[in-house]
């Protein structure tokens, strides 16, 4: 008996529903999620066939792809925390999956893939693989900031002696995070064929291996790279075909000037440039590519739902804008650090040395060309107070070993200081001045208690009763071959010197000094800190001010205030500046470095000309330096590097390429991989949103990145052991099936998961 004709159209309509329902089922979620559906964009070109889940059976990461067994397919490596191992993902046409069992379920991975573990006794945060010794065989590098050591596990021929047998390296200091492993490979035939670049603590350390041998053959540090940083990304920057040095860091005391360039000089592997600051306003480093040969790196705002790509460029600042280099020199700190100038090696030009008080280290920096580069640290007198410099010889004042001792340069570095005898008591000694016109040695002492006398060699020069005790005493060049000298009093008004030669004449010369006071003004401030500006011209700065004030014989009087602006300035230093405009009314003469708002503000004697943010929280001190390039730099001391402060010329910057704006506020991009994802020869971008769980797939085009394709990824439940979070927490673009086609990856939790392009037949791109 036939159906009715109403229950036969409902019966059709189930029967219908449910065999679409099934089709379905089997449509990849990329194909049959629509731009209006979700609220995403889509392109015709980009396609993916179906997709393959890998379980993992805990929380993974991080991960690294490489061809592991040199078959030449690409094979995927993945730390997985709980169980305490390294799982190796092999790509096998031959395998028809991996079956295992997980919470009661029989789980099965995908054909064409195998398993291998290697169990690890420590945690592990960055891995990489690189054939170490030219064996032909590629070595696991894993990181272990945890253990305090590198670990390398030997590839071998043998699948049963791969990975089994590890050496380990012991390192403090590693930086912690995916990215602080980079691999190098040499191309010269007279070197060891590749360099591993570590990151630590201190900066960054190359390592290298004997060829066909285990043997460690050097394990230094790269002098003068950057402390503190979590991200290493060894790069061409300027297209010299030479690797430069990137490093990003996420401590906010680098803000705004997170990314550090040093550029590697072609054909000298061991010489690299000063490192320069690069400012960058998004905050969470995401990656980078190679665009038309030149690299972008990507960021990701940490508050809204942008993606910003930035290139590396010629700086193209205003003329009295700054450009930023970076000497480090100590991660774990300088102390209270002091710097001084002079020519050391007798080159003609200035060179420095930095006085680490923590290690009790004195650290050269030589001028070489207009360009600094740190030399070797050398050990000084223990509890350093002061330095200066007299010809080559450095001079480092220390009351716990004997007062005055001097060094000499020796290679690259000092001798060990000697003690130099003194003329008076050193348990009466203040404070050093340095070295007058006559290479003798100004001091304070205290002579009983109240009175005070300056010490030039041997001839002493009372002070007069003084209420509270004498601080510093400097000397400054004056006016007519004479030399000003300051006694700073703390909380009170300073005292004003002019030493000059006695007129009167013995047997043709003169063997005596003159000390003359100079009568000082009220409004020479009480508690200033005085800079020399030029002879017989000094400021004394204040707060959020500074007064100009002109010596003249015995008489001193201030010419003018210079206010900064901003209600919470607190100018700590300043020196002398000659660089910008050509016009004397515009040209810069004076910088104040103002702490309290992290600024320099750049001055003539008449006015502030410009204020520009610095990269600084704390400044120890500052100097003018003429490195014989015709315009003299600032030098800023904190207590780790030294900053050189200068004209742009020369100078690069991170210029904004590219920017995306996701379409929800709630979206946040928490990862990025490039490859060519629709078949046109040029790179596309996939980034992840992690606060929504989906991909977005970014077209390459002439003009740059544009919106083709996007969809949620596999789910968003809520996984065992707490919430969903971040998730995908990881991505990849790589030809994982051997199609030649790049492929997606995306690390979501406990489970791995593969994209596989669709091998369209039109593969150009239709825009």
């Amino acid at each position: 008996m036939p159906f009715p004709n109403r229950l036969h159209g409902l019966f059709s309509t189930s029967l219908a529903t449910i065999l679409l329902m099934t089709v379905l089922s089997w449509i990849p979620t990329s194909t049959i999620i629509s731009g209006q559906d979700s609220g995403l964009d889509r392109k015709a070109d980009f396609g993916f066939s179906g997709m393959d889940v890998f379980r993992l059976g805990a929380a993974g990461g991080p991960w690294h792809a490489s061809d592991l067994d040199n078959d030449g397919d690409l094979d995927l490596t993945i730390w997985i925390d709980d169980r305490g191992e390294l799982v190796h993902f092999l790509r096998d046409p031959e395998s028809e999956g991996f079956v295992h069992m997980e919470a009661g379920n029989t789980l099965v991975d995908p054909a064409g893939w195998r398993r291998m573990e290697t169990s690890v006794g420590a945690s592990v945060e960055a891995l990489t693989s690189l054939d170490l010794n030219a064996d032909g065989w590629s070595e696991l590098i894993i990181s272990c900031p945890s253990a305090d050591r590198l670990e390398i596990f030997w590839g071998n021929e043998s699948e049963e002696l791969r990975f089994r047998r590890s050496d380990r390296i012991r390192m403090e200091d590693l930086a912690r995070g995916a990215y602080t492993l980079a691999a190098e490979q040499i191309s010269s035939s007279d070197e060891v064929p590749v360099r591993l670049r570590v990151l630590t603590g201190q900066g960054i350390r190359t390592l290298q291996w004997k060829p066909q041998s285990t043997t460690l053959i050097d394990n230094t540090l790269i002098q003068g790279s950057a402390g503190g940083a979590r991200f290493l990304a060894p790069t061409d920057v300027d297209g010299d075909r030479a690797r430069d040095l990137v490093t990003i860091s996420t401590s906010t005391a680098d803000r705004p000037y997170p990314v550090r360039l040093r550029l590697q000089s072609p054909g000298s592997p061991g010489e690299w440039s000063p490192e320069q600051l690069l400012k960058v306003e998004s905050g969470r480093y995401l990656g980078h590519s190679h665009t038309d040969g030149q690299p972008t790196f990507f960021f990701g705002e940490r508050d809204r739902p942008v993606l910003t790509g930035y290139q590396v460029v010629p700086s193209s600042g205003p003329q009295d804008s700054l450009g930023v280099r970076v000497l480090p020199l100590s991660a774990d700190g300088l102390g209270k650090s002091r710097m001084a100038q002079g020519d050391l090696d007798g080159d003609g030009d200035l060179d420095v040395v930095v006085l680490n008080t923590r290690e009790s280290r004195l650290i050269p920096i030589f001028n070489e060309s207009g360009k600094l580069f740190p030399g070797a640290p050398s050990p000084t007198l223990q509890k350093p107070e002061d330095l200066f410099i007299s010809g080559s010889k450095v001079y480092v004042f220390s009351k716990t070993e004997g007062g005055l001792g001097v060094s000499e340069l020796e290679d690259r570095g000092f001798s060990f200081p000697v003690i130099q005898k003194m003329t008076r008591d050193l348990d009466s000694l203040v404070a050093i001045g340095g070295l007058a016109a006559n290479e003798e040695l100004l001091s304070l002492h205290k002579v009983s208690r109240g009175n005070y006398e300056l010490v030039l060699g041997e001839q002493g020069f009372p002070l007069g009763n003084m209420n509270r005790e004498p601080s510093t005493v400097r000397i400054f060049p004056g006016k007519s071959n004479t030399s000003l000298v300051v006694v700073e009093i703390p909380f009170g008004a300073p005292r004003l010197f002019s030493l000059s030669k006695n007129t009167d004449v013995v047997d043709g010369e003169s063997s005596s000094w003159e000390l003359t006071e100079i009568e000082s003004p009220a409004t020479i401030e009480a508690g200033g800190k005085i800079t020399s500006l030029a002879p017989g011209k000094i400021l004394v700065t204040q707060k959020n001010r500074g007064r100009l004030v002109e010596l003249d014989g015995t008489s001193a009087r201030v010419l003018r205030q210079l206010d900064v602006p901003g209600t919470g300035a607190e100018i700590v230093e300043a020196a002398a500046l000659q660089f910008g405009s050509d016009s004397t009314a515009d040209r810069t003469s004076i910088a104040l470095i103002d702490q309290g708002s992290g600024m320099i503000h750049l001055a003539n004697e008449s006015e502030i000309l410009s204020s520009q943010e610095g990269p600084f929280k704390k400044v120890l001190q500052a100097e003018s330096l003429d490195l014989g390039n015709g315009n003299t730099e600032l030098l800023l001391l904190n207590d780790r590097a030294l900053m050189v402060v200068g004209r742009t010329e020369g100078s690069l910057e991170m210029l904004e390429t590219f920017t995306r704006r996701a379409r929800h506020e709630n979206s946040r991009i928490t990862g990025m991989a490039t490859g060519d994802l629709n078949g046109d020869g040029r790179l596309d971008l996939a980034a992840i949103d992690g606060a929504r769980g989906e991909l977005e797939i970014l077209a390459g085009t002439p003009k740059g990145f544009e919106p083709a394709l996007g969809f949620p990824v596999f789910e968003k439940k809520t996984f065992s052991g707490g919430g969903r979070g971040v998730e995908p927490r990881a991505i990849l673009v790589r030809d994982f099936n051997g199609d030649g086609l790049d492929d997606v990856i995306l690390l979501i939790h406990d489970r791995w998961i593969m994209y596989p392009q669709q091998n369209l037949e039109t593969a150009g791109d239709s825009r």
